[in-house]
């Protein structure tokens, strides 16, 4: 590999914080709100030009992670939802009471807990406010590059925009990048993907579609089996079909739209050239995929592509190790009544098929799979996927550990969002946007208070820390 070795220089720094959040995701910006709203001189820095990520540019939706959601079987979407009871509070709640008002929610009569409908430009405007209001400094259109460390400490962090290389000096860093970014640059400890080759979750993308008719059940029925049938005989590049599917209205509030989550291919999140290609194939293979639907299923004949996303979802690169690692067990049995416990999850194993491979009624990567030639999962690995993607019965929540959001090797540093520390199976129900805001939620208090007490977020005391969560309506 040539290189090329770049000159030296000083950077400005742009200020001296208490909490500096990278990533203004749906895992940073609740850590930014709730650093701020508890006292401490808080910047977020955000590469794009607003607050949500996915949840906002992504276009993903609905949330999910607010209530359980049990269906008789993932294929058999037709089979009537239960959801559960709101296992959520304080800031998750507080969003959607903020879009509600905007009209950009459902309202209370409307509103089903286990997949919210939203709008994700007013999103867009709700976060701006509750960031101002509690008055966090914000930095938009900012990388992150690298860190400056004080041994097991990072000391500054190294910022790129277009006003050039500067950096940023904080008592207290969150890394919410998604991707361990700053973790990774400070030399903590992390996993990546599965255990037997390594590959992450699918990449995916999520579009709006417009110009969709209403039709009776039987007749979207009609073009649900049309859809099974054309996955099967490999003439449109999707994973399901959609229709009656719980996301398939989930960033929309208009009865004329749909906004499916079909596609995925396999690719790192952490390589440029993959998520190159990844963002040339899936907007290709929707365009394909629109067309099928014009042509063979009811109410889409006038169909149009009304938004794509500002980039590809990645649902998986590192995991940072913690002082304690959620497992897929946790999340399977319901494991609850930690006495350490920061937020609360209640997603089924959602792992899209790291290999990018898809079959009519084999939406996730479980033991019951129909991808024909079988995997080298299937052959070789199977003791190593889940029996079933969904819980064997109703778990109503389960618990997050505060070790979860505690790096082991990095001293002033907290992870927040989907690249908290879990094994692959667990992180593939914690990564969901609702989950996320409370993790986040959990995080920016955590730092605000580490900050406050003069302590290290490993010697945080976690009692208080609960005690404080709850005086802000956290569930625990």
């Amino acid at each position: 590999m040539r290189t090329v070795k770049e000159k030296s220089r000083e950077l400005e720094i742009i200020g001296n914080y208490d909490v500096v959040v990278v990533g203004g995701g749906r895992g940073g910006i609740t850590a930014a709100i709730a650093s701020a709203r508890n006292g401490a001189k808080t910047l977020i820095v955000e590469r794009y030009g607003f607050f949500g990520g996915l949840a906002t540019g992504g276009l993903m939706g609905p949330l999910f992670g607010y209530a359980e959601i049990t269906i008789k079987d993932i294929s058999d979407i037709w089979s009537k939802r239960r959801g559960g009871e709101l296992i959520l509070g304080g800031l998750p709640v507080e969003i959607v009471g903020k879009l509600q008002s905007y009209g950009a929610a459902p309202p209370n009569e409307e509103l089903t807990w286990e997949a919210i409908r939203f709008d994700p430009e007013i999103m867009k405007h709700v976060l701006d406010a509750m960031a101002l209001e509690a008055g966090a400094d914000i930095l938009f259109h900012t990388l992150a590059v690298n860190v400056s460390m004080n041994k097991n400490s990072i000391d500054y962090l190294i910022l790129e925009n277009k006003s050039g290389r500067q950096a940023a000096k904080a008592k207290i860093f969150v890394d919410a990048t998604g991707d361990g970014d700053v973790a990774y640059f400070a030399g903590a400890e992390y996993t990546k993907g599965r255990k037997a080759d390594g590959a992450t979750q699918s990449i995916g993308t999520k579009v709006i579609i417009g110009g969709v008719e209403q039709v009776s059940d039987k007749e979207k029925k009609k073009g649900y089996d049309r859809g099974m049938k054309a996955i099967d005989e490999k003439k449109i590049p999707i994973y399901h079909p959609f229709l009656g599917e719980v996301s398939e209205r989930g960033v929309t509030l208009r009865e004329n739209e749909v906004s499916p989550t079909v596609t995925r291919i396999r690719g790192d999140g952490t390589n440029a050239r993959d998520l190159t290609k990844a963002e040339l194939k899936l907007r290709k293979d929707i365009l394909e995929t629109l067309k099928f639907y014009r042509e063979n299923v009811p109410g889409f004949a006038r169909a149009y592509l009304r938004a794509t996303p500002m980039q590809v979802g990645v649902r998986e690169t590192r995991q940072i190790v913690g002082t304690k690692i959620l497992k897929g067990q946790d999340i399977l049995s319901g494991r609850k009544g930690l006495s350490d416990a920061v937020a609360r999850g209640c997603w089924f194993l959602d792992i899209h098929c790291p290999l990018g491979l898809t079959a009519s009624g084999s939406w996730l990567c479980d033991k019951r799979c129909k991808v024909k030639p079988e995997c080298i999962m299937m052959r070789k690995y199977r003791d190593q996927l889940p029996d079933s993607a969904l819980s064997p019965r109703p778990i109503g929540y389960y618990d997050i550990p505060y070790g979860c959001l505690v790096p082991k090797t990095v001293d002033n540093l907290l992870v927040s969002g989907r690249c908290i520390s879990a094994d692959h199976w667990a992180m593939s129900s914690a990564r969901v946007i609702g989950t996320c805001f409370a993790i986040g939620e959990a995080v920016g208090t955590a730092a605000a208070m580490s900050v406050a007490e003069r302590v290290r977020p490993k010697g945080l005391d976690v009692s208080g820390l609960r005690s404080q969560l709850r005086k802000q309506d956290v569930l625990l």
